[in-house]
């Protein structure tokens, strides 16, 4: 708590890389953000960096259920954007079978879902709606015609109705995984339990602060999420205040997990 917070704007007046404490011949990876608010933030990763990341992936998905016998269908983006690439590394790394669909083209999605036996997704909350509008259109029903029982979905806001709304109609177990480019990417998720994201704490130190203050609250009261990355070779992220309102949970999951977790974030401490 003696160290100073690191805030986006830090990554964006070092653009591009002036936070990087490696040389350029160590990294394996460039990721860039979008930058619709601004410069666009670029994170380096070197081969231990990819490797912690498929690891918090494959830790995530398997506490979710899934494992080698399943088919992962990827429709994030996949390229500068972090989504796509996050979860393909981790589902290999869990041996699962991966069908890197990317966005779009929704028909041919839905159409490899059946053919290939997929039985778990993952996208945003809103295009999974999409393709369920998509597959009626084309006589397919989700929960009758297709082998599919669960989706990792982000990378947008969304609500606990919207989750009751994707599970109620298309029959499939809905979860929430967490993540921001800055950080790697996709990161953590919720568990089998559906009762809070997962921050593994050998990965990730986090705090859940007074916005206005910077001081800590308590166990299970609403605050900033503040993340530090332990283990971050290419560009540490110390203290980074992420905007995001959040409450901490420190006690022990119904799962046997006893990694903290966050609630489902509850909005942002700016108008983003």
């Amino acid at each position: 708590t003696k160290l100073p917070f690191m805030y986006k704007k830090d990554l964006r007046d070092n653009y591009p890389d002036k936070l990087f404490i490696i040389g350029q011949d160590e990294l394996s990876r460039y990721h860039v953000s979008s930058g619709t608010t601004g410069k666009p933030t670029v994170v380096g990763y070197t081969e231990k960096d990819v490797e912690n990341w498929a690891v918090s992936i494959a830790r995530g998905l398997t506490s979710c259920g899934l494992d080698r016998r399943d088919v992962l269908q990827v429709s994030y983006g996949y390229g500068l954007f972090t989504g796509g690439l996050g979860l393909h590394y981790g589902a290999e790394k869990i041996g699962a079978t991966v069908l890197p669909t990317s966005v779009g083209n929704t028909e041919r999605q839905v159409e490899l879902m059946q053919d290939l036996g997929v039985t778990a997704i993952a996208c945003t909350p809103s295009y999974m709606l999409h393709m369920g509008e998509v597959a009626e259109k084309m006589g397919v029903s989700i929960p009758n015609d297709t082998k599919l029982k669960m989706g990792i979905f982000g990378a947008e806001p969304w609500s606990e109705n919207m989750r009751l709304r994707i599970q109620d109609w298309l029959g499939i177990k809905a979860f929430d995984i967490y993540g921001t480019s800055e950080l790697s990417g996709p990161l953590f998720t919720e568990c089998a339990e559906q009762d809070g994201i997962h921050i593994w704490g050998d990965l990730a130190l986090i705090e859940v602060i007074d916005p206005k203050t910077g001081e800590a609250v308590g166990s299970g009261e609403k605050g900033e999420l503040c993340i530090t990355m332990l283990q971050k070779e290419a560009m540490p992220m110390i203290r980074y205040r992420i905007g995001d309102i959040t409450t901490l949970n420190d006690e022990v999951c119904n799962c046997g997990r006893a990694h903290p977790r966050i609630t489902r974030i509850q909005g942002r401490v700016d108008d983003m």
